[in-house]
C-alpha cells in the first residue's frame, strides 16, 4: 500500500467521475516537479492542500496533539492553471517517456487529471489535489 494523490473539486460536478489511481503519480512526485520546473510551470505539488479541520482531525486519530497546531487555510486552484501545468508534463513524457521511472503508469494517471481538470474547466470549478495514504 501506498500513497496516491487525487482530485478535490470545490464543488461536486453531477453525474462525474472522478476516480484515478494517482500512486504512479505520487510515486514521482519528485521527477516531475523537476520537469515542470523546467518547462517553467507550476509543479504538481505546488497544487497539494488540505483543509484544515480535517488535517487537525486525521492527526488528532494518529495521537497528535494539535492544540497549538496553526493549519494553512485550504488552497483551491483554478483548472486552467493545473491544466497548464498537466499539458506541460505530459508533453514532456511523450516525447521522453525514458526520463520518468514507470513513465506508462504516470502518463495515466496525468490523463486522469487531464479529463478531471477538463472538466473542472468546464463547469468553472476550483480544486486541489489531496494525498491519500
Amino acid at each position: 500500500m501506498g500513497a496516491s494523490y487525487f482530485i478535490v473539486l470545490e464543488r461536486e460536478i453531477e453525474n462525474f467521475d472522478l476516480s484515478m489511481d494517482g500512486k504512479m503519480l505520487c510515486r514521482a512526485s519528485e521527477a516531475l516537479d523537476a520537469v515542470a520546473t523546467q518547462h517553467k510551470v507550476r509543479p504538481l505539488t505546488g497544487f497539494t492542500s488540505i483543509d484544515p479541520a480535517a488535517a487537525e482531525d486525521f492527526l488528532r486519530e494518529e495521537g497528535l496533539d494539535t492544540q497549538e497546531l496553526k493549519l494553512p487555510p485550504l488552497q483551491q486552484f483554478s483548472a486552467e492553471d493545473g491544466l497548464t501545468s498537466v499539458h506541460a508534463i505530459l508533453a514532456h513524457l511523450q516525447m521522453q517517456p525514458q526520463s520518468i521511472r514507470n513513465a506508462e503508469g504516470v502518463l495515466r494517471d496525468l490523463v486522469d487529471c487531464e479529463r478531471i481538470l477538463l472538466a473542472a474547466r468546464q463547469y468553472d470549478v476550483r480544486w486541489h489535489f489531496e494525498v491519500d495514504f
